[in-house]
């Protein structure tokens, strides 16, 4: 890597549950970007899980803030550890949130009471310190607006899976959770591929318009569908992007793609026509953004 060692982070992926950024996940490891030693199997960081997916933000937005202290918290865990470093204050939050975690606590968000301990006793990293380093966590998204802010030199990856396909994926935490920031409703009676549709339409809207207009070179959209259909030409975008050297390549066993056109034996008529023309648009910036 030619990259020298930074102490913002380097580059994040993010983008609604299911979308397939765990196989840019996979690739920014391979390519040798440090993605941290607390992960689960789709390669997400449960310590940005543990700092972020709260209870409370889901019920009320945070304020910047607080946002902003745990953005520098996930900062010194992945750069020097914050086991000895923790405030009073600090530690009490870590607390507070290990406490709410399983097994003892009743908070599902993907993260247990371990992950906190973890962040809790974390150390500098070993052997891969000087790698440039980051994070993929699909809910980045939604914080995209204040980490922008916190890390003004992070490369930002927001990837985009087919609406109608997302509509019928069985991975709902994000629409069921943080549809109140996106102004989308969950009425009881709403369908929920419906609901999971104006999610995507809405989410997704809100964090292109954001990106393109605030964080120019520093925000790049990724069609899912597209990188399957030609990684061999997709790559090197996405290499360029992130600054790695041009011979920076990848095992070809990464790219396994899975349910790609679930929603074509779907029944389409519980969507009103103006959320399908809606996702027909975005789909089409999605698909200019990926040429």
């Amino acid at each position: 890597m030619t990259i020298p060692p930074v102490t913002n982070p380097h580059v994040a992926i993010g983008g609604l549950g299911g979308s397939g950024t765990r196989v840019f996940a996979a690739m920014l490891r391979a390519a040798g970007i440090r993605l941290g030693t607390q992960l689960n199997a789709p390669l997400d960081n449960l310590w940005f899980t543990v700092l972020f997916k709260r209870a409370d933000w889901v019920r009320q937005r945070p304020a910047a803030a607080e946002v902003s202290q745990a953005a520098d918290l996930l900062r010194r865990a992945m750069t020097t550890g914050l086991h000895g470093t923790l405030r009073p204050e600090e530690h009490a939050l870590l607390i507070r949130l290990r406490d709410a975690l399983p097994p003892n606590g009743t908070w599902k968000c993907g993260a247990r009471a371990t992950d906190a301990e973890s962040l809790i006793n974390s150390g500098p990293p070993s052997a891969e310190h000087g790698q440039p380093w980051g994070w993929k966590e699909p809910n980045t998204h939604v914080f995209l607006t204040d980490l922008a802010r916190c890390f003004p030199e992070m490369r930002y990856v927001h990837v985009v899976r087919n609406g109608l396909d997302m509509a019928f994926s069985g991975n709902t935490w994000q629409a069921r959770h943080w549809g109140q920031p996106f102004e989308v409703s969950h009425h009881p009676d709403t369908p929920l591929p419906v609901r999971q549709l104006r999610y995507w339409v809405a989410a997704n809207r809100a964090a292109i318009e954001f990106g393109t207009a605030h964080m120019p070179g520093r925000f790049m959209v990724v069609s899912y569908e597209a990188y399957c259909a030609d990684p061999e030409r997709n790559w090197p975008r996405l290499r360029d992007f992130l600054g790695l050297p041009a011979e920076t390549s990848l095992p070809d066993t990464l790219l396994q793609p899975t349910t790609i056109g679930r929603a074509e034996q779907r029944d389409l008529s519980p969507f009103p026509p103006d959320l399908l023309s809606a996702n027909r648009v975005l789909q089409a910036e999605v698909d200019g953004l990926n040429p």
